[in-house]
């Protein structure tokens, strides 16, 4: 079918979507309840794009899924969250021929993968419509909801992602807001036609809902299970440090991933600003120490229903194989200069994501949850 006749359809199917699946919020009791619970320590793939050179990935998707596969599980991971975007592991193009495949090979090595990351930017303009044609909002959902795929992360990166502009104030902000929610029912009713899987939009500096606040007014009438919240707690709590508790509990049923980060405090002995940045975990966290009590946020989770990925996003520094400061937070396939160079090696990125896995693991287990049920 010619792209422009599959669209015209799709928009058709939108438009009844958006009549006959009302949305509402969850009862108290099911946002707090949840048959089969667990907790899957999981990582952000464009951490992992390193298994194969970016040609290797263009030309053999099952291969370069099975390798993402063994290279999460060898550093303590069950989970991965697959890039769908311009320089990930598959690009928007190609989805209806890579994803599949690529999934298939995540998933012969017994790796779970029922999550993808995408760079699709509900705009704050309501009337807008031309993003879910130039992001290929159809052609990425339609196979991912026909391939196992049932969550995925938008709102990642890029000038798509809507912000609140400088100076602005109450009302304008507000109207902003309404008209951001017209883009999350367009979106909403997308994922109802494919499966009814979840978008959950990313928190992180720059746009509208790194306080989450935001983004939960403009989720207002939609039902959680079709669109929700990536609750960052490197974006959230940096923001709101003696906050993101009521934060996390009060919007729980609409929190459908976390990305967990080990944070950090510094102050500047000169002018006595206060600096919060990323750091290899273990850190100086818990209570009385760090910005984030994990045994807290992770007992918070539990107690809340919440049931999915507890996802690493590797953005600290470390003193790579050269001797010199390297970051991870990045996107190297394994042709890239940091790795050609030795700056990085296959065996230090599976053991920073041992330490990254294993600090999951431990402090879900000391926040309460169950050892079967962290799998």
């Amino acid at each position: 079918m010619e792209r422009r006749s599959f669209i015209s359809g799709a928009a058709a199917a939108v438009a009844t979507a958006l009549t006959a699946k009302e949305v509402i919020f969850p009862t108290a009791a099911s946002a707090q309840t949840v048959p089969g619970q667990v907790l899957m320590p999981s990582i952000w793939s464009r951490h992992v794009q390193w298994v194969r050179t970016e040609a290797e990935t263009r030309s053999d998707p099952y291969g370069t899924g099975v390798a993402v596969g063994e290279a999460i599980k060898a550093g303590g991971y069950t989970a991965v969250d697959l890039t769908v975007r311009d320089g990930g592991h598959v690009l928007p193009t190609q989805v209806a021929t890579h994803l599949p495949l690529m999934l298939q090979g995540i998933r012969s090595t017994g790796a779970i993968c029922t999550m993808i990351g995408v760079n699709f930017g509900p705009p704050s303009n309501g009337a807008d419509t031309t993003w879910i044609t130039s992001q290929f909002v159809h052609e990425i959902l339609s196979v991912a909801g026909a391939n196992g795929i049932t969550k995925y992360r938008y709102n990642n990166a890029g000038n798509t992602v809507p912000s609140f502009p400088a100076n602005t104030f109450g009302a304008t902000m507000t109207a902003q807001l309404d008209q951001v929610r017209l883009s999350h029912r367009r979106l909403a009713a997308i994922n109802a036609m494919y499966g009814g899987m979840q978008g959950v939009a990313h928190t992180h500096g720059g746009n509208i809902g790194t306080m989450v606040e935001p983004y939960a007014y403009s989720m207002q009438g939609i039902s959680p299970s079709l669109i929700g919240i990536n609750f960052a707690m490197d974006h959230v709590a940096p923001a709101a440090p003696s906050g993101w508790q009521i934060l996390l509990r009060r919007w729980m049923p609409y929190v459908g991933n976390v990305c967990v980060e080990d944070l950090a405090a510094s102050v500047n002995a000169t002018t006595g600003a206060l600096s919060i940045s990323n750091v290899r975990p273990p850190g100086a966290t818990g209570p009385g120490a760090g910005v984030v009590n994990w045994a807290n946020f992770y007992q918070l989770l539990l107690l809340g229903g919440y049931s999915g990925f507890s996802e690493s996003q590797l953005e600290y520094t470390i003193t790579g194989g050269t001797g010199t400061s390297v970051s991870l937070n990045n996107a190297a396939f394994a042709d890239s200069a940091q790795f050609t160079s030795g700056q990085l090696t296959p065996a230090i990125m599976i053991g920073e994501f041992k330490v990254n896995s294993d600090f999951i693991r431990a402090r879900a287990l000391a926040g309460g949850w169950p050892a079967a049920q962290v799998i």
